[in-house]
């Protein structure tokens, strides 16, 4: 069977006992692409230095609603240039006190994004959880 890419967050094949995981599937291919994307810095990347999120620029700003506007709308811009077939659909934060969240201090912040490919004929929706 064929791969797609590396599975990120780098796991060992301890089944087939290679270096890494692949990707067999295309909604697990465009997770970890989005995963990927997400977590490199900007200038972190060699020969590419505009590639990435400065997400972590974040960490140490109010958790509050201007800085997730702002966290939103460096996601949607890096998703648009970098994986032009992956669409954002919503980006949902969540706080310490929200009914839907895991969150386990006033400083966490989840990152809930919503994302639709489109591969020709087939379209699919999936989601990716972050936590800082």
């Amino acid at each position: 069977m064929r791969s797609f890419n590396i599975k990120f967050p780098l796991i060992d094949d301890k089944e087939l006992n290679t270096y890494f995981k692949m990707n067999y599937i295309t909604k697990d291919m465009y997770s970890s692409d989005l995963v990927l994307l997400l977590l490199t810095e900007k200038g972190e990347r060699y020969y590419e230095p505009e590639y990435g999120c400065n997400l972590l620029k974040f960490v140490f700003e109010p958790n509050d609603d201007l800085t997730a506007v702002d966290i939103e709308k460096d996601i949607k811009d890096t998703v648009a240039k970098y994986i032009p077939s992956l669409t954002i659909n919503s980006v949902n934060f969540y706080r310490l006190g929200d009914e839907e969240s895991d969150v386990n201090s006033e400083y966490q912040l989840n990152v809930n994004v919503k994302f639709t490919y489109n591969e020709n004929v087939l379209t699919e929706n999936s989601e990716l959880n972050i936590k800082f």
